[in-house]
């Protein structure tokens, strides 16, 4: 927990430093609000388990945290918004210059997908 922790914050900080430098983009933001999101909810997870039956209680904070990281999830669909930004930027998605939607490659027997 402690390897994800300290991975979050360097991720935190090389982004920060990018937005210092004025480099940094969208895909960027979009990727470090996935993976952060998504490791501390999985470090709740982990303190919940490690618990037991108290990290259900109102004794610890470990719910009241991860309720509210799953209304994040939830509410704003975190990770499935951030991972269509991040999957827009990879190799092998391109915008057409007819329209601004996503187009998948065409794969053999298939027909493209357009998302949005």
């Amino acid at each position: 927990m402690a390897n994800e922790i300290s991975k979050a914050q360097l991720l935190a900080l090389h982004v920060g430093r990018l937005k210092d430098a004025g480099t940094v983009g969208h895909e960027h933001i979009s990727l470090i609000k996935r993976n952060n999101v998504w490791m501390a909810l999985e470090c709740a997870r982990i303190s919940r388990d490690i618990l037991g039956a108290n990290g259900i209680t109102d004794d610890y904070p470990i719910m009241r945290h991860m309720m509210n990281l799953e209304s994040v999830i939830t509410y704003e669909g975190t990770h499935d918004i951030h991972t269509l930004i991040s999957a827009s930027t990879s190799p092998g998605f391109r915008r057409t210059r007819r329209n601004s939607k996503l187009r998948v490659p065409t794969f053999a027997n298939s027909r493209s997908l357009r998302i949005g």
